[in-house]
């Protein structure tokens, strides 16, 4: 069952620099329903030329593995094939490069110390940042019930040991998922 879905303002950035980064996590609950009466999900596909939509096959397979991991644990199941599903799991990202700006002594292009004249300024570093967005929503009534947003600076490339990063921050948001009992 593939279901349409159009979040305009939702996002995904998958990756970046620097290894002990911590994730930027956001959840929120969304129209304050009770999500844990919801028992089956299914995900949603948004339209491959929106902005934001994860268009790589790879890469969105392998997020919606993430999700319904996270999903299972707190005991929803994913709908079985050709039953319908009661939320809709929206996912969307993107991958930007960044450039991080760092003062290096003294602002200004010399600095002057005990009569000698030595070099000030800035140094640079170049890295990507990736942001996913998770949207959980009510098919029976299109409303948002939860969401959460991943931003993860990450190494170049889709190493495995971004895909723990971004593994671990999913994780993370989801804690604060309701789970069912």
């Amino acid at each position: 069952m593939t279901t349409k879905f159009n979040f305009g303002g939702a996002l995904l950035v998958l990756l970046s620099a620097y290894a002990g980064a911590p994730p930027a996590v956001a959840a929120t609950p969304g129209s304050g329903t009770d999500i844990v009466k919801y028992r089956t999900f299914a995900f949603v596909k948004g339209d491959p030329q929106q902005e934001g939509v994860v268009a790589d096959r790879q890469v969105r397979h392998r997020l919606e593995r993430m999700i319904t991991t996270q999903l299972m644990n707190k005991g929803y199941a994913p709908a079985a094939p050709g039953q319908k599903a009661e939320l809709g799991v929206n996912m969307a990202g993107k991958v930007m490069d960044k450039q991080q700006v760092f003062l290096v002594d003294n602002p200004t292009p010399y600095e002057y110390y005990r009569g000698r004249i030595e070099a000030g300024g800035y140094d640079t570093a170049q890295y990507r940042e990736g942001t996913v967005q998770v949207d959980i929503i009510d098919l029976g009534q299109p409303r948002l019930l939860w969401n959460t947003r991943i931003e993860q600076e990450l190494s170049a490339g889709y190493s495995e040991e971004n895909w723990k990063k971004v593994e671990r921050a999913m994780a993370a948001a989801f804690k604060s998922l309701p789970a069912r009992q």
